[in-house]
């Protein structure tokens, strides 16, 4: 029951949030930034791990791609989507995609895989116009 008043809540503040938006006539931004471990593992610590410069990271929503970007020399990244895709995101359907080869960043890790994560942040930020979000914790998976 906790489950579903939480869901709900979270619909209401997205649909508070585009209300918000469209009242404005523009709308607002989901935001995503983090650092790409160059390691292997479930929830990768970026703390303790390399990272991983000049990876592909990719928002998949629903098996979609909405965004994209490319990790500095630190591992770091950022990305823009637009609000449309915020509800998806909060309701778990988006996870951030590394399919670059961890190869490339340590020749002793494997050739063929992907890092994969879900995503996190705080509601308070929505109705500013600003969703902002960061990866959960990245997991390698064998493709």
């Amino acid at each position: 029951m906790a489950s579903k008043a939480a869901f709900l809540l979270v619909v209401a503040t997205v649909a508070a949030a585009c209300a918000v938006s469209s009242a404005q006539t523009k709308f607002g931004k989901l935001v995503v930034t983090g650092v790409v471990p160059c390691n292997t593992g479930t929830l990768i610590d970026v703390a303790t791990s390399p990272a991983f410069p000049d990876a592909n990271v990719e928002l998949r929503c629903g098996g979609n791609v909405v965004a994209g970007a490319k990790t500095s020399s630190n591992g770091s990244f950022a990305m823009e989507a637009d609000m449309t895709n915020a509800l998806v995101a909060l309701v778990g359907v988006c996870e951030l995609v590394v399919d670059t080869p961890l190869v490339k960043c340590d020749g002793k890790l494997p050739a063929a895989g992907a890092l994969v994560s879900y995503l996190q942040g705080p509601l308070a930020r929505l109705l500013s116009g600003v969703f902002q979000l960061a990866p959960a914790g990245f997991s390698f998976q064998m493709s």
